[in-house]
């Protein structure tokens, strides 16, 4: 049986992402247990530009989903 419980830096981030719903976040250290949300905007170039303003230009961008939403994420494409 696999363990799915949170720790409780991954809760901290699922609750910090409530305030960006249908926003886009720019995350600094997307890959690792650091993330933190840098700069966020209605737009991808809003939050780019927010991240910037603050010195963060090395991020990953992220559209928050609604929580009525489903959200299955691109793995890549598939050829015919």
């Amino acid at each position: 049986m696999i363990d799915q419980s949170l720790e409780p830096k991954e809760e901290a981030f699922l609750a910090e992402l409530d305030h960006y719903v249908n926003k886009w976040i720019a995350i600094l250290n997307y890959d690792s247990e650091d993330q933190v949300i840098v700069g966020s905007g209605s737009s991808i170039r809003e939050a780019r530009r927010d991240a910037a303003s603050k010195g963060f230009v090395d991020v990953t961008f992220f559209k928050v989903p609604s929580p009525n939403q489903l959200f299955v994420p691109s793995i890549g494409t598939c050829e015919t």
